[in-house]
């Protein structure tokens, strides 16, 4: 058993998932195994990873195009690590992001969750950092970003858990958020920016469509949650509206914005979004650029 296995799900990134794995390699920490799941993929990842697999340096698992939950399932179900790591393709991490998880969980505190914070690089090439003390800026109320390879998780825990959903195509690792805070798992946290994720630009029919999908399938699978933090809902019923919007689904939308606006009616802002959405030509402009911060 080693104590970290690094699960990268990959579906035609031959150009890039070199860096990803090569930012692992460099890790001054060395007790890990690399997982790389190939979903199916139709460019030449096979033949640039062969040189990997030959020299024992990565295992391989390859599969149909089933989606990245199925992929980090299928690498989580043949992990020998006692901690599980997952890192997206086109990411890169720093060298001493394994050994700074690793100094925590020896510390004695032995966690269910490790996070560390992170660097967040936009499309236009411009930087920001994120602190998991305070990802989303709200005073430290809640701590710990869920993008993928800015924790660890212990596998016994991930397992009890479920896993991945596979049904969700969008925000999975939020969805898996919430049923280990349900879980009541035990946290520590190493605020250095030790991963820089590559944020990709959202956009196309199929993408918007999957964010509307998943926010309302999370919006219905965690129901007990969602009425306890009305907050939450608001913004996952916002994300949602939005989306039906750009997929010119006014008559959707509208109702999305009312269930939002009848959690605080009082908010003159919920109360214009509905009134906006009753003139479809007018909500599609505003919509078309405009974004309401997604999960």
């Amino acid at each position: 058993m080693v104590l970290f296995s690094i699960i990268i799900p990959s579906f035609n990134r031959s150009g890039i998932i070199l860096t990803a794995i090569g930012s692992v390699l460099n890790q001054v920490w060395t007790d890990y195994e690399i997982i790389v799941v190939d979903d199916g993929s139709t460019d030449s990842t096979g033949e640039v990873l062969k040189p990997l697999v030959s020299q024992n340096k990565i295992k391989l698992i390859t599969q149909e195009n089933r989606g990245v939950c199925a992929a980090r399932n299928a690498g989580a179900s043949v992990a020998q690590g006692e901690y599980l790591v997952f890192l997206d393709s086109d990411d890169a991490v720093a060298t001493n992001w394994l050994a700074d998880f690793e100094t925590v969980i020896s510390a004695g505190v032995n966690p269910d969750l490790v996070f560390c914070s992170m660097e967040v690089l936009k499309p236009n090439g411009s930087k920001k950092q994120i602190s998991c003390l305070d990802p989303y800026n709200n005073g430290g109320k809640e701590k710990g970003l869920a993008l993928a390879g800015a924790w660890v998780i212990k596998a016994e825990v991930f397992y009890a858990i479920g896993g991945f959903d596979e049904a969700i195509r969008y925000g999975e690792n939020t969805e898996l958020k919430f049923r280990w805070t349900v879980h009541g798992v035990t946290q520590q946290f190493i605020d250095r920016c030790n991963i820089t994720y590559h944020e990709s630009q959202s956009g196309g029919s199929k993408q918007t469509e999957n964010k509307l999908r998943s926010n309302l399938y999370m919006l219905e699978k965690h129901a007990g949650y969602f009425e306890k933090n009305l907050r939450v809902k608001r913004l996952f019923l916002q994300v949602a509206a939005v989306s039906a919007v750009r997929l010119k689904d006014t008559r959707q939308a509208h109702g999305l914005f009312v269930q939002a606006w009848k959690s605080k009616p009082l908010d003159l802002k919920l109360m214009a979004q509905c009134i906006l959405t009753l003139f479809p030509a007018l909500s599609k402009k505003v919509w078309s650029s405009h974004s309401i911060n997604s999960n």
